[in-house]
């Protein structure tokens, strides 16, 4: 595969869109979102795109490693410095998923799932990882999403543990798929989606996103730090918490920071 493009990104992106308003191409970086952390600290201006062929020191939800290849993926994270108050803060992760979903729509003429609370998914398989973190410093508060997105991976591409649970979009369409076509149409419904945000206007990435989410009306395992509990999943609340029942009838609202949910017979399976 060639290597990313930052000329071909910027007219993919097109216009002039506040998220993706400077895009960086890095041959290879320990990762996106600490090198836009460190960034931020230094006063980098919103909107900043970047973008690595490789990360070395990925990164996913709950401290867990992130396998980013070089060539074969979208390793990228984007800065924002939201005006907006921090409660509108915490669903950002969600609606990047969201965001995601629309763009490889649009892209690949995939439909592209969402388990909950922000991994995407397709045949069961898991495409994309989110990964939001707060920084303060440099010009005052700044979010950094991170977005590992697989590509082109075959599945000897994957490490052994991963195989069967990780997949591409090109090893599951059978389609070719232009990265920079790809991370245009992600920075421009990112761009939309933090408008949205600050403008507190966001039902329709609410309704997307429902529609989207393979775990509602399907049996889960709610894995909490000290048991597991399974659970029937009914709906995702305002701010795209999981409301669920319980097997005694009780109803709960999960919080992504709080707990994982698993299908009961696989990754995104019920």
């Amino acid at each position: 595969m060639t290597s990313l493009n930052e000329e071909s990104i910027r007219q993919a992106l097109a216009g002039d869109p506040l998220v993706g308003r400077e895009v960086r191409v890095l041959p290879e970086v320990g990762s996106t979102n600490d090198y836009l952390k460190e960034a931020a600290r230094g006063g980098a201006p919103e909107g900043l795109a970047v973008l690595a062929e490789r990360q070395t020191a990925g990164k996913g939800r709950l401290g867990r490693s992130f396998q980013s290849p070089a060539g074969l993926g979208l390793w990228m994270s984007v800065l924002l410095r939201p005006t907006c108050p921090p409660e509108r803060l915490p669903p950002v992760t969600a609606l990047t998923a969201a965001a995601c979903a629309e763009a490889i729509r649009k892209v690949c003429g995939a439909e592209a799932g969402i388990k909950w609370p922000n991994d995407l998914v397709l045949g069961g398989r898991k495409l994309c990882g989110i990964l939001t973190e707060l920084e303060s410093g440099g010009e005052g508060l700044a979010l950094v999403i991170g977005i590992g997105l697989n590509v082109s991976q075959r599945r000897e591409d994957f490490p052994p543990e991963l195989r069967e649970t990780a997949g591409s979009l090109v090893m599951l369409t059978g389609r070719e798929v232009s990265r920079e076509a790809l991370a245009g149409a992600i920075l421009r419904a990112l761009d939309r989606m933090y408008r949205d945000l600050l403008a507190d206007d966001l039902d329709a990435w609410r309704g997307a996103y429902r529609a989207a989410c393979v775990n509602l009306g399907r049996e889960v395992r709610i894995l909490r730090p000290d048991r597991e509990e399974q659970a029937t999943a009914l709906d995702v609340d305002r701010d795209f918490g999981l409301m669920v029942r319980l097997a005694d009838g009780r109803e709960e609202i999960l919080r992504s920071g709080e707990v994982s949910v698993r299908g009961l017979s696989g990754y995104t399976e019920g």
